[in-house]
């Protein structure tokens, strides 16, 4: 890369960042490296080789020969820089006893060369900033002995082993990737070739198959971007930018990322944004790019994820540190908490099946992307019913879902999703059977018939042989995003049945217009009129409500694939209910507001 201006301010600040949290774990946790999993210390590892190599780190030069030899204190201990030497020797020694005779670490997922790739991809950026020293002293020179010795020993493991997500295959491409930089063979590299052969599992609109906030931030993206600069395969860097490109428009004010959308466990979180700050800021300043400039400076407002690790890479990327274009990172929308790439007017992720919509303090979010559930609700499906969010400044409607009394078959999850403008329709149709005699030619005389699973349960009752009676619900939700509000339309054919509408606020506001939801504690009810939600000065409002029926439960059911093992996928929040039956429309107008200071 061309030199360019250090931001120094920002480096200062991963650097104070840094020395709090090992100061902190110095302090309180680290006489617990012999019971640390492989990840977690060799975690700990690279942030004590981050620091006490950093001359700006008051941990500077505390390794270099061993223990109590710290050169200056930080906020929380009067010598919190003494011992670093005999720290980085415990994890070391962990690290080693975990390493089985494979070179692979156990731990959960026993000697698995993903997991272990996890733990050497961080021994890789370790052993690089410690070789990079000219004189690294007694203590680091020995860590960066054993650390080349660990690495070493896995590398035939990773280089013949499988993996088991998507994701894994980068990870562990990465890892070997750096290995072969370090400690360069030839079937290291044409393993990463075999690997990059299938293709990154990347979708049309820039998501890959994952569809993950988490994923994408913490493994495909930074491994993408390892293997790009290790194996010299620059168009790997595309890959990232179109990731990254997609995400822009899915940052929310409060330090989030939407991820509703996403086929792995961060579609049940709130996922904090700030693992995305090294990937945006890499790429603004490798390509000086201007929307992801902005990106990265607002990134750079919110508290620092790893910051050790982030000091790590720091160290060994150029990009990261160089000052990011002051003209762009200054650049922010008007009444609007977010910079102004971060908060387009709308967005589509198409393969996700999901919108969004922004109005000055309005934003309203759809999603109807959810997988179909078969066999069950596994790992590695969408799954989340959630198909609503609706936010106006500081309050927060975080979640829509639906729940409808029919033979115990789930929430509304969205089987076919179509946007037409501001609008978007979702749609499911559910059946459920009786099943009839069987013809004579199916029946058995010992009536055993084959076990077998009809979409519901499983019985030995030859499913397939018998005449049944069909009974079917169908449900057509439109969503339509207006200036400051957004209008719910249900609309049900079919069964006659009880239907429960779940809204979920997040917690930190004043409800009004709401009665106590009979047999649901904690929770609301809206019968009549409508009702509030106020957080400071905004708030958002929400009906008409329907009357209480004792037939028709203020409550959300998961269904049968969650409560035949006693489990949920319940959200948590401020809870409000609008119960009814399946016959007709029914309409729910959500509209916000700000008083006046």
């Amino acid at each position: 890369m061309e030199t360019t201006t250090t931001d120094t301010a920002f480096r200062a600040r991963v650097v104070e960042a840094a020395d709090r949290s090992v100061a902190e774990f110095l302090a309180t946790h680290d006489d617990d490296a012999a019971a640390l999993p492989h990840r977690a210390a060799m975690g700990r590892l690279l942030a004590l080789a981050a620091v006490t190599t950093e001359p700006g780190s008051a941990f500077y030069g505390s390794g270099a020969d061993g223990a109590g030899d710290g050169v200056g204190g930080v906020a929380g201990g009067d010598s919190a820089a003494d011992g670093t030497g005999d720290a980085m020797r415990r994890c070391l020694d962990r690290l080693e006893h975990l390493q089985g005779p494979t070179g692979l670490f156990d731990g959960t997922n026993l000697c698995s060369p993903p997991d272990s790739a996890f733990t050497l991809n961080d021994a890789c950026i370790a052993l690089g900033i410690i070789s990079a020293l000219e004189t690294p002293g007694k203590a680091l020179a020995d860590a960066g002995a054993r650390l080349a010795g660990i690495i070493s020993r896995a590398t035939d493991a990773l280089v013949a082993g499988g993996v088991h997500t998507p994701n894994h295959r980068w990870e562990l491409s990465a890892a070997l990737a750096r290995i072969n930089a370090l400690q360069p063979r030839q079937d290291i590299a044409d393993r990463i070739t075999e690997w990059l052969a299938e293709g990154i599992d990347q979708l049309p609109d820039g998501m890959y198959s994952e569809r993950s906030a988490l994923y994408a931030s913490a493994v495909t993206n930074p491994s993408l971007l390892a293997i790009a600069d290790h194996a010299g395969r620059p168009e790997l860097l595309d890959h990232v930018r179109r990731n990254l490109t997609a995400f822009l428009p899915w940052f929310n004010s409060d330090g989030t990322l939407e991820s509703v959308f996403s086929r792995r466990q961060d579609q049940w979180m709130d996922f904090n944004a700030a693992p995305f700050l090294p990937l945006y800021r890499r790429l603004a300043n490798q390509d000086a790019n201007p929307d992801f400039a902005v990106a990265a400076a607002w990134l750079g407002t919110l508290p620092l994820h790893e910051p050790a690790k982030l000091l790590a890479l720091l160290r060994l990327d150029p990009w990261l540190h160089a000052a990011l274009p002051e003209e762009t990172a200054a650049a922010a929308a008007p009444d609007s908490t977010l910079p102004v790439p971060l908060a387009p007017a709308g967005a589509a992720l198409e393969t996700c099946g999901a919108y969004r919509f922004r109005a000055g303090r309005a934003v309203t979010t759809v999603y109807g992307g959810c997988d179909g559930l078969v066999p069950a609700v596994v790992s590695g499906l969408a799954s989340n019913p959630t198909f609503l969010r609706f936010a106006h400044g500081a309050a927060v409607l975080s979640g829509v879902r639906l729940s409808r009394s029919f033979f115990d078959l789930g929430p509304f999850r969205s089987q076919h999703t179509v946007r037409d403008g501001a609008t978007v329709r979702l749609s499911e149709e559910l059946s459920a059977n009786f099943y009839l005699p069987l013809p004579a030619a199916r029946r058995r005389e010992d009536g055993v018939y084959a076990l077998g699973h009809e979409g519901r349960f499983s019985a030995s009752m030859d499913f397939p042989g018998r005449p049944t009676v069909v009974h079917r619900l169908g449900t057509e939700i439109a969503v339509r995003a207006e200036p400051g509000q957004t209008v719910l339309e249900l609309d049900f054919d079919g069964a006659d049945t009880a239907f429960a509408l779940e809204l979920t606020f997040r917690p930190g506001g004043v409800l009004d217009g709401v009665v106590p939801a009979s047999g649901t504690p904690g929770a609301f009810q809206l019968v009549q009129g409508t009702g509030s939600y106020r957080v400071g000065a905004d708030a958002i409002e929400f009906g008409p409500g329907l009357p209480a029926d004792p037939d028709t439960p203020p409550a959300y059911n998961p269904g049968e694939n969650y409560r035949y093992l006693a489990g949920t996928n319940a959200s948590e929040g401020v809870k409000v209910f609008i119960t009814g039956r399946t016959a007709g429309s029914h309409r729910l107008l959500l509209r916000g507001s700000t008083e006046a200071p």
